[in-house]
């Protein structure tokens, strides 16, 4: 694997310590959340719907008042775009005041890249989803009205790995949405049984991957806006629609089918198996402890991804591309750039500025080189070795992100 797809790749599936309930008693273990008796008739699914379905809400961004549910609901989310891997897609959860949601909002382009993303913040301890059925969504896209163009998955982690897979399913947003309209509901639902869930690396499907096991806890929740598909091979989305789109967002939680039978034969779901309970978001660590729980080699490929993979050397390059696009020579393109930074802050502050730039870039340049002649090509020699060596033993081989 490519040195810049293992540095990102730590990044992307950076350990999330897991989340849950704490104890009341404060002892440091873990309650399971249970779900209220809210019953919910004919929700859209992904899959096939169920006529009752018990939700249980584990983020709620309905609260319209400063403070509470919701600002802590959005606190626990933190952006993962695809400036990790040479991309310039941008995004954000944030509050609408006033409004009983969120927004997920943002540009994507695919430019390097083609994805946005969210994910939870670190949590103590795995969320207890053994009585669940799978995730579920309460959305409504509020950018236009082509969800089909867009490839959008949700992403679960269901142990402390470190490495570079997840569990990921897609979502039809389009037969849901279209599905509220014959409701008359202006809230899409999602419903995303566990057993949807696959093994990826990156947007690939690993042959012959696990299934999901929530048996040990879920220990995160993302989101994910892509161009590609889930596929064995890379699989770009024909028509994608790339640029802003906004996701509003009511709810992120679990799900029970009702009147579920178990193997018994037994009626399971019924009012007596569950307990009303308040809704509580689960606390997170802050971004400075969760950096401070990055194992060693993460903490030292850190500078290392920023001097590599700099959203706003990645946006001049980009901006560079275009201008190249349109006949413009890279020396005419250096003193457009000039040009137009001189209108703001003047003609000897942006010659300094630009020359500044150009000094970073070659500068990040020539550490890429070195770290690809003195990690890169070892490591691809290391890999290729030890694929050989397992092929001759008749071991499984993954292939690699760029095969």
């Amino acid at each position: 694997m490519k040195l810049y797809n293992l540095i990102p790749a730590l990044l992307l599936f950076a350990p999330i310590n897991a989340f849950t309930l704490p104890s009341p008693h404060g002892h440091g273990t873990s309650t399971t959340l249970r779900p209220s008796t809210n019953l919910l008739s004919s929700p859209s699914s992904s899959s096939s719907p169920s006529l009752e379905v018990e939700n249980t809400p584990i983020f709620d961004f309905t609260s319209p008042l400063p403070g509470g549910l919701k600002q802590k609901s959005i606190s626990s989310f933190e952006r993962i775009d695809d400036a990790i891997m040479g991309g310039i897609s941008l995004s954000a959860l944030t509050d609408v005041p006033s409004q009983p949601y969120a927004s997920w909002s943002g540009v994507c382009r695919t430019d390097g890249g083609g994805f946005c993303g969210m994910r939870t913040l670190p949590f103590a301890t795995p969320l207890d989803a053994n009585r669940q059925d799978g995730v579920f969504l309460e959305v409504n896209l509020a950018s236009d009205d082509e969800p089909e163009k867009r490839m959008w998955k949700v992403s679960l982690r269901s142990n402390t790995s470190r490495g570079e897979m997840v569990f990921q399913a897609q979502f039809d947003l389009a037969k849901a949405v279209n599905q509220a309209k014959l409701d008359n509901n202006d809230w899409a639902r999602i419903q995303l049984p566990f057993d949807e869930f696959q093994l990826v690396r990156g947007p690939r499907l690993v042959v012959d991957g696990e299934k999901l096991d929530v048996s040990g806890g879920i220990f995160q929740i993302g989101m994910t806006l892509s161009k590609f598909k889930i596929a064995v091979n890379t699989t770009e989305l024909e028509g994608f629609r790339p640029g802003f789109f906004d996701l509003h967002i009511q709810k992120i939680g679990f799900y029970k089918n009702r009147n579920k039978e178990d193997n018994n034969g037994e009626v399971e779901g019924g009012d007596n198996n569950f307990v009303k309970v308040q809704l509580q978001i689960p606390d997170t660590l802050s971004k400075k402890e969760a950096e401070s729980k990055r194992p060693l080699p993460l903490k030292i490929l850190l500078p290392i991804a920023k001097i590599m993979f700099s959203e706003k050397a990645n946006r001049r390059k980009s901006a560079m591309n275009i201008l190249r696009r349109r006949n413009m020579s890279r020396s005419k393109a250096i003193l457009f750039g000039i040009k137009s930074r001189s209108k703001s802050i003047g003609l000897a502050a942006s010659i300094c500025k630009t020359a500044g730039i150009i000094g970073v870039d070659s500068a990040r340049s020539i550490v890429k080189n070195v770290l690809k002649v003195a990690f890169l090509y070892p490591l691809r020699l290391v890999g290729a070795f030890v694929k050989m060596v397992k092929k001759a033993m008749g071991m499984k081989v993954k292939p690699s992100l760029r095969e």
